[in-house]
């Protein structure tokens, strides 16, 4: 089921990578979070998890509140864009930084230990990412559509031009999501500390929660440009990136009810693989893979591997 989850992932990364290419990154992750609010719900209700809402605490909705606003609403825009601006098979290697990262605060705030291997698997983490930076932002070649191979549910590419790598941009917004990503799951887990098997309900709470933030910035007139994310062109441009992620959380919550934290933990960072595999496969004219990109999404990985296996007790 890990494994699974990681695919859908990467599926919704790829699909990113095309819908980022005809509309902005924000209008994106509107669309996204809008669409997953109500598959959540169902899945909710499906579950009977909709029905034992009562038994979440007012913090514990407090606090899948903010988890949604700091996931969805920060690290998902931060990822689309970084996305839009380096590829998804860049970026996917800074998303492993969230691991030290949640580290690192554990260490700092709850007193737990760093082992040598963990240690040794951060450095390996922060290598991958500086391993696949170019010395100079590139201009890349798109190739024509017909080179590209098709997917169902992952819209078609652009037309044949250029586009170009921008990459501090790019990496400092993988860097921000990553940061949001591994903040999240501690929000979550103080949620439903005291609400065992209720891990569903809580996704739908955080993207109800996001949603209604992001519709209430619609009033504003500087954000009313993310009403954009409702025309259908753009909708359908990021429909497959909304229901792989969906896909990807219901499929992680299942595996953590069956595995343990650190092998579901493990398995989850070979989304990263597999982004740059299904880059490679569909989404050529849009991404420059390179054997430094290889070398790097393999550093990264590894050193997540080793410092989730590794972790001290």
């Amino acid at each position: 089921m890990a494994l699974f989850s990681a695919l859908a992932f990467s599926l919704s990364d790829v699909s990113v990578r095309r819908g980022v290419a005809r509309a902005p990154a924000s209008q994106g992750a509107f669309a996204t979070i809008l669409l997953g609010v109500p598959l959540f719900a169902i899945a909710a209700l499906v579950t009977g998890q909709l029905l034992r809402a009562g038994d979440l605490s007012g913090e514990g909705y407090l606090l899948l509140a903010l988890a949604g606003v700091v996931h969805y609403v920060a690290g998902r825009f931060f990822n689309y864009a970084a996305i839009g601006a380096i590829g998804a098979a860049r970026s996917s290697p800074v998303q492993s930084l969230a691991l030290p990262y949640s580290v690192l605060v554990a260490y700092f705030t709850l007193d737990e230990g760093v082992t040598t291997g963990m240690a040794i698997g951060m450095a390996m983490i922060l290598i991958g990412p500086a391993i696949i930076v170019e010395r100079r932002s590139a201009r890349v070649e798109v190739l024509a559509p017909e080179t590209v191979v098709e997917a169902p549910a992952i819209p078609a590419p652009p037309p044949a031009g250029q586009f170009e790598l921008r990459q501090v941009e790019g990496y400092v917004f993988a860097f921000i999501a990553a940061i949001s990503y591994g903040s999240s799951p501690v929000l979550i887990r103080a949620a439903l500390e005291d609400a065992s098997g209720l891990s569903i309900l809580g996704g739908f709470v955080s993207y109800m929660a996001a949603a209604v933030l992001l519709l209430a910035t619609l009033l504003l007139p500087q954000r009313r440009h993310l009403a954009g994310a409702l025309r259908p062109t753009v909708f359908r441009a990021f429909a497959g990136a909304g229901f792989f992620v969906f896909m990807a959380q219901v499929l992680r919550f299942v595996a953590l009810s069956l595995a343990s934290v650190a092998v579901v933990t493990t398995l989850l960072r070979f989304a990263g693989l597999f982004t740059l595999l299904l880059s490679w496969l569909f989404n050529r004219s849009l991404e420059r893979i390179t054997w430094r990109l290889v070398v790097g999404v393999l550093m990264s990985l590894a050193g997540a591997v080793l410092l989730v296996l590794t972790r001290a007790d």
